[in-house]
């Protein structure tokens, strides 16, 4: 089956082969509970860059242009998907997981599609200009942001 495939299908096929093989051992090693606190705690951070791996490669690797403020984009989506999670597991009986990175990925592709629509005509290094600009923008306005949560048993009246 694979010798009749083009070299790139062939390529993405057995990629996915190998995240659905890590995915199935992750799961039987958590079954087992022969993961450790701090392995748990470092897959979240790997699936973070291992996505944002994906989409650059996405962008450079098979578009051809040069994004210099991925991470803006990034952080824009897991805000808006993190304020969702935290919402909706405050007001409804179980958490889901799923609202959240919906609407993180809604969000990022919105911003996407709002930087992108000015500069649709832009390649190259122009390009790489206007996305690090949209996540010095990005960095700017969340270092301004002060959200915090204060429980009300240490407030004083």
């Amino acid at each position: 089956m694979l010798k009749n495939m083009k070299k790139s299908t062939k390529s993405n096929v057995i990629t996915l082969g190998i995240v659905a093989g890590f995915y199935v051992l992750i799961q039987i090693l958590s079954a087992a509970g022969a993961l450790t606190n701090s392995f748990s705690g470092q897959l979240v951070p790997i699936c973070a860059y291992v996505i944002m791996a994906v989409s650059l490669n996405l962008t450079v690797g098979m578009l051809g242009e040069l994004s210099l403020g991925h991470a803006g984009f990034m952080s824009v989506g897991a805000f808006s998907g993190t304020l969702v999670y935290v919402v909706m597991s405050e007001n409804a009986r179980s958490p889901c997981t799923a609202a959240g990175l919906v609407v993180g990925g809604a969000v990022a592709g919105l911003f996407g599609v709002l930087v992108g629509i000015p500069v649709l005509r832009l390649s190259g290094d122009y390009l790489a200009i206007v996305t690090l600009a949209f996540g010095e923008i990005v960095k700017n306005v969340m270092n301004a942001c002060y959200l915090a949560w204060i429980p009300t048993a240490c407030t004083s009246h």
